[in-house]
């Protein structure tokens, strides 16, 4: 427990002051986006790698981490088939509107994007292309920290902690390394937390907020993004 009380106090404590005074130095001094977005891969997947690493010295599998036992919902194996196969339909149709209409697009853009992180969005196709593979790292690198890892820690302290706190305590952690977005964004990634540790104790199986954690941050590929200047 002592090297994931030290992994999780470097994310909680070095994320925020990491995106707060590097990313609003980036914000202003216009890096290049190629930049950004290598040293944010960079950065989250060496941190996962650290983590597993230690996961499976520590004799701990795949499994212990990506599934839990007793979920709070209990599907069938034809209703989770179900329920994927309508979320992808959805999904396909969702992206498809917004790809052939121009006006959906736009109006989406100007309600989903805030100022504050215009500057990280992307613009041109080979930044598009790049972004996916943001979303992809975003959505496991993030989901196995703030859900898997932090939930497991939570758990497994010296003192039983509810289901509601572990998911109040995560979740909040999870907004806080969002500071360079504002104090709005905090609170909108607290609130995304909060429905992504649902699903995760909800189902059991972290592939589920993974899978819309990264669909949530793909879909800046797709919107329009005016450029920095």
């Amino acid at each position: 427990m002592l090297f994931l009380t030290l992994f999780l106090l470097a994310i909680v404590v070095g994320y925020p002051i990491w995106d707060y005074f590097y990313m609003k130095k980036i914000n202003s001094s216009l890096i290049s986006k190629w930049r950004i977005y290598g040293e944010i891969m960079i950065t989250q997947w060496v941190s996962v790698i650290i983590f597993l690493t230690y996961w499976f010295f520590a004799n701990r599998t795949f499994g212990d981490l990506f599934f839990l036992e007793n979920p709070i919902l209990s599907f069938q194996t034809e209703s989770l088939l179900a329920l994927g196969l309508g979320a992808g339909l959805s999904i396909a149709m969702f992206a498809l509107i917004i790809i052939f209409s121009k006006t959906i697009r736009q109006k989406l853009s100007e309600a989903l994007t805030d100022e504050s992180i215009q500057f990280l969005l992307p613009s041109s196709l080979g930044e598009r292309l790049f972004f996916l593979l943001i979303a992809i790292t975003a959505g496991v690198c993030e989901e196995i920290i703030f859900r898997g890892v932090m939930f497991y820690y939570l758990s497994h302290l010296p003192f039983e902690l509810p289901l509601v706190a572990i998911g109040i305590i995560s979740s909040l952690l999870f907004g806080i390394v969002h500071l360079y977005q504002g104090w709005k964004g905090v609170l909108l990634t607290t609130c995304l937390g909060a429905v992504l540790f649902f699903l995760f104790v909800g189902t059991g199986d972290l592939w589920v907020p993974i899978i819309l954690h990264f669909i949530i941050d793909a879909k800046f590929v797709f919107l329009p993004n005016k450029k920095v200047s």
